[in-house]
Parts: structure tokens; C-alpha cells; sequence
């Protein structure tokens, strides 16, 4: 009997698909499809022993691995490389605690649409997001609009807060309200999010239970949209190292890497401050979302009964619990 293949991983070089992963047995064959449900007819054997390479030309590409006996198992490129967006990125692929994963194609996070290309709504159509929740501020969505396809629904959720306003917030530092701002002030901010901002939440949950595919969104797709996807894949059950991973790799997709270099630390450099003192802003760092999860879990006890407490119903979350994960 074969090991159970595990561990896939789909990785971008030179425009082909560098697909590996763990288990399975000889007899073992690759699917490549566009679609995360049907793994079509384009299929052939493994290149070698937890190894396979595919062309990358087309996009999405979805890399079925099918073991007799077992079934298939699913993985994609977790970030989709589009001309705008340098941050969006699928949460399907990640392991429950029971066994499962959370489904590819389903839902999507990034960071803001405006730059989406004729080339991009291509893309976008043929993931079949119908919904696009917008979690910006009336200024940012005003200074840069969403440009979707036509057809795609786009819902504005502001949720805003001091961890997503870098400029009010940079007045704060130039005044001298805000001598620091790290990992606890990060997770502190976040937690007025989730108590702040419940309906939103429970909105964007409630479109998933109702079979749509969606995309959440806010400026750099690591805050805002940080939460709500801690939100979907917690409902999912993922596990919270997971979940962690999920936060973190925001810093490796960002436009701006969170190495001092980005316009908000080079204007508090220009003020006189020490952007050091305030590195937590710009980046993703996991410490934030560790104290996110754990001040959750003290304040709700867990995430079913946070889910509860903004109205989110147990047949709700069962059925949006159902459209995330492979059963």
C-alpha cells in the first residue's frame, strides 16, 4: 500500500510548473487542468519519484495527483503572478486538523485591484470570482478604484482601522502620539477588527455558505484581508501554524518588502524617526497574528463561539465550512 501523497508543493521556474510531493506509488498519474474540480485529460506519469514538471503558459493551472486507491489530491501555485495585484493568492490547499484541506478555486485574498489588466480579467473570469468584497476606506477606494470585469459584483465593506490607515497614522508618529508601533500594537489593532467590523465578516462568510466564489481585498493584502482570511481558514478548521503561514508570506508577495525601503518608512525617515520602531507596520510578521489568535481565544474561547457572538448561525458555518473544505 502506498503512502498517502502529502506535502505538494507548485512552484514557478522559468515558466514551467515545478510540482513536488511525498508519497504515492508508481502507478501514480499527474493531471493538469484548468479547474479545480475536473482534472480533465491532459494526464501522464510522474518525471521521477515525487517529481513532475508542467508548462506554466497557461493560467490558473491546477496539478491533480492521482493514486489508485486513494484518490486525487489537488495543489495550485499558491500566488497567482497578474500584471496588477502583486499579492493575490488562493487559501486552498491547507491542511485541517481532521484530515482534510481547505478547497483550491473557492476563495481568494489580495491586495488592491486597481492595476488589474485586460489580461488580468481574464484570468479573473476564468476563476469565476462573482463577488469582490472591497475592505478599504471610502478615501482609498475613492483615490483608487476597483477595475473588475463586467459582471463581477463589487461589495464595499470599509473596515478600517488604525493598523490599515498608514497615513492617519503617520501623522500620529510626526506628532509625537505614536512613539513605536510593534507586533502587540499589531495584534491589538487586529482585535478591534474582529470586534469592530463583526456584520462584515458574517456578510463574506454568508456569500461563501451560499456556493459563490469570492475575492476579499484591501490596500496591501496582508491586514484587513490578513483577518478575514484568519477568519475562513479558522472556519475551515485549519490548524493555527497554518493559519500562521497564510499571515506570513504576505511579506515575500508585497509590492514594497518590509526591509525599510517602503514609502511609508522612507516618510517617517524623513521626519526624524527611526522606521525600526515601526517595522510591524509594513510587515506581515508572525508574531502578530500568534498574539491575534491567542487574544481571540481569550476573549471568545474559541472560533465557533466568536462566530456565534456576530450572528453567524451554525447552519451557516456549516455550510460555508462545506464550500471550503475537499470532504
Amino acid at each position: 500500500m502506498a503512502d498517502p501523497i502529502s506535502h505538494v508543493h507548485v512552484l514557478e521556474v522559468d515558466g514551467e510548473l515545478h510540482i513536488s510531493w511525498r508519497g504515492g506509488s508508481a502507478e501514480m498519474s499527474v493531471f493538469v487542468s484548468d479547474s479545480p474540480d475536473d482534472p480533465g485529460t491532459d494526464v501522464s506519469a510522474p518525471d521521477a519519484p515525487g517529481r513532475h514538471r508542467s508548462s506554466a503558459e497557461e493560467r490558473p493551472r491546477y496539478i491533480h495527483l492521482f493514486e489508485p486507491g486513494q484518490g486525487f489530491v489537488v495543489a495550485s501555485e499558491r500566488r497567482l503572478r497578474l500584471d496588477g495585484p502583486s499579492n493575490l493568492r488562493d487559501i486552498g490547499g491547507y491542511p485541517t486538523a481532521d484530515g482534510s484541506w481547505t478547497r483550491w478555486g473557492r476563495v481568494f485574498r489580495s491586495d488592491g485591484l486597481h492595476g488589474l489588466t485586460d489580461a488580468d480579467h481574464a484570468v479573473i473570469e476564468q476563476l469565476g470570482i462573482t463577488t469582490v468584497f472591497d475592505l478599504r476606506s471610502d478615501g482609498e477606494v475613492e483615490h483608487q478604484p476597483d477595475r473588475l470585469p463586467v459582471g463581477v459584483a463589487h461589495v464595499h465593506l470599509p473596515m478600517s482601522s488604525d493598523v490599515a490607515q498608514q497615513r492617519s497614522m503617520l501623522e500620529r508618529i510626526i506628532d509625537g502620539e505614536l512613539p513605536k508601533f510593534d507586533e502587540d500594537d499589531m495584534a491589538a489593532g487586529y482585535l478591534r477588527m474582529l470586534e469592530g467590523f463583526p456584520e462584515y465578516l458574517a456578510t463574506m462568510i454568508g456569500t461563501v455558505a451560499a456556493g459563490e466564489t469570492i475575492l476579499f481585498h484591501c490596500t496591501a493584502g496582508k491586514d484587513r484581508t490578513g483577518i478575514t482570511a484568519m477568519a475562513m481558514l479558522a472556519l475551515a478548521g485549519v490548524a493555527d501554524a497554518h493559519i500562521l503561514d497564510d499571515y506570513e508570506i504576505s511579506a515575500q508577495y508585497r509590492a514594497h518588502a518590509s526591509d525599510g525601503t517602503s514609502w511609508f518608512a522612507e516618510q517617517i525617515r524623513k521626519a526624524g524617526f527611526d522606521p525600526d520602531d515601526f517595522h510591524a507596520m509594513w510587515g506581515s510578521p508572525r508574531p502578530a497574528m500568534r498574539k491575534t489568535l491567542d487574544g481571540m481565544k481569550d476573549r471568545w474561547g474559541n472560533h465557533e463561539t466568536y462566530l456565534r457572538s456576530i450572528g453567524v448561525g451554525d447552519d451557516t458555518a456549516s455550510r460555508a465550512r462545506l464550500a471550503l473544505r475537499v470532504d
